[in-house]
Protein backbone atom coordinates (compact mmCIF):
# COMPACT_ATOMS: atom_id res chain seq x y z
CA UNK A 1 0.00 0.00 0.00
CA UNK A 2 2.72 2.47 0.97
CA UNK A 3 4.98 1.44 -1.91
CA UNK A 4 2.39 2.31 -4.54
CA UNK A 5 1.92 5.87 -3.26
CA UNK A 6 5.31 7.17 -4.56
CA UNK A 7 4.83 5.34 -7.84
CA UNK A 8 1.36 6.78 -8.39
CA UNK A 9 2.38 10.29 -7.36
CA UNK A 10 5.36 10.09 -9.72
CA UNK A 11 3.00 9.22 -12.61
CA UNK A 12 0.89 12.31 -12.01
CA UNK A 13 3.80 14.74 -11.87
CA UNK A 14 4.17 17.02 -14.84
CA UNK A 15 7.37 16.39 -16.70
CA UNK A 16 9.28 19.21 -18.31
CA UNK A 17 11.21 18.54 -21.49
CA UNK A 18 14.18 20.68 -22.27
CA UNK A 19 15.14 20.67 -25.92
CA UNK A 20 17.88 23.23 -25.56
CA UNK A 21 21.26 23.04 -23.94
CA UNK A 22 22.67 25.79 -21.78
CA UNK A 23 21.33 29.31 -21.83
CA UNK A 24 18.08 29.82 -23.70
CA UNK A 25 17.75 33.07 -25.62
CA UNK A 26 14.18 33.90 -26.61
CA UNK A 27 13.72 34.67 -30.31
CA UNK A 28 13.62 38.31 -31.36
CA UNK A 29 12.34 40.27 -34.33
CA UNK A 30 15.91 40.56 -35.67
CA UNK A 31 15.92 36.83 -36.48
CA UNK A 32 12.94 37.05 -38.86
CA UNK A 33 13.63 36.98 -42.60
CA UNK A 34 13.64 40.30 -44.38
CA UNK A 35 11.18 40.49 -47.29
CA UNK A 36 12.64 41.25 -50.70
CA UNK A 37 11.22 41.55 -54.18
CA UNK A 38 7.80 42.61 -55.27
CA UNK A 39 4.89 40.99 -53.45
CA UNK A 40 2.66 41.68 -56.45
CA UNK A 41 4.94 39.72 -58.81
CA UNK A 42 5.01 36.76 -56.40
CA UNK A 43 1.24 36.95 -55.93
CA UNK A 44 0.65 37.01 -59.69
CA UNK A 45 2.95 34.01 -60.21
CA UNK A 46 1.15 32.00 -57.52
CA UNK A 47 -2.26 32.92 -58.98
CA UNK A 48 -1.13 31.81 -62.47
CA UNK A 49 -0.08 28.47 -60.99
CA UNK A 50 -3.34 28.05 -59.05
CA UNK A 51 -5.42 28.96 -62.11
CA UNK A 52 -3.53 26.45 -64.27
CA UNK A 53 -4.14 23.71 -61.68
CA UNK A 54 -7.84 24.66 -61.61
CA UNK A 55 -8.08 24.61 -65.42
CA UNK A 56 -6.35 21.22 -65.57
CA UNK A 57 -8.77 19.84 -62.95
CA UNK A 58 -11.82 21.08 -64.84
CA UNK A 59 -10.49 19.73 -68.16
CA UNK A 60 -9.64 16.35 -66.63
CA UNK A 61 -13.09 16.07 -65.05
CA UNK A 62 -14.82 16.97 -68.33
CA UNK A 63 -12.66 14.49 -70.25
CA UNK A 64 -13.40 11.74 -67.72
CA UNK A 65 -17.14 12.36 -67.93
CA UNK A 66 -17.08 12.31 -71.76
CA UNK A 67 -15.09 9.06 -71.83
CA UNK A 68 -17.38 7.43 -69.25
CA UNK A 69 -20.52 8.57 -71.11
CA UNK A 70 -19.34 7.45 -74.56
CA UNK A 71 -18.14 4.07 -73.27
CA UNK A 72 -21.60 3.30 -71.91
CA UNK A 73 -20.39 2.66 -68.38
CA UNK A 74 -22.63 5.33 -66.87
CA UNK A 75 -26.08 6.67 -67.55
CA UNK A 76 -26.39 10.26 -66.36
CA UNK A 77 -30.24 10.28 -66.16
CA UNK A 78 -30.84 13.35 -68.31
CA UNK A 79 -34.39 12.21 -68.96
CA UNK A 80 -36.55 9.17 -68.28
CA UNK A 81 -35.52 6.05 -70.22
CA UNK A 82 -37.29 5.37 -73.55
CA UNK A 83 -38.49 1.99 -72.39
CA UNK A 84 -38.75 0.25 -69.06
CA UNK A 85 -37.00 -2.89 -70.36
Amino acid sequence: MFITRPVVSRLFQQTVRRYHAGEFKPPSMDELPVPNGSWQARHDAKQRHYNSVLAFGIAFTAFSLVVAKTSGLVYLNYSPPKSLD
